[in-house]
């Protein structure tokens, strides 16, 4: 597998402090990058209701009615 220069990578050159190593195998390299997008896809999802949060949601809006 052909190694990717780390330092070459837009994501590197505008949030890393410090890079550990001059390069890395490509597989490895894309497997942290997937980690890395489903984090940040997580981070964009509106957060999950809960079942206590419909409840209060609920409340809130028949407070309102009445």
């Amino acid at each position: 597998m052909p190694d990717v220069r780390l330092v070459d990578l837009e994501v590197i050159k505008r949030y890393s402090l410090a890079v550990r190593r001059d390069s890395v195998p490509a597989d490895e390299l894309l497997a942290a990058l997937d980690a890395s997008r489903d984090v940040v896809l997580a981070a964009m999802r509106p957060a999950r209701r809960t079942a206590r949060t419909k409840a209060a949601e609920a409340a809130a809006r028949a407070e309102k009615l009445a």
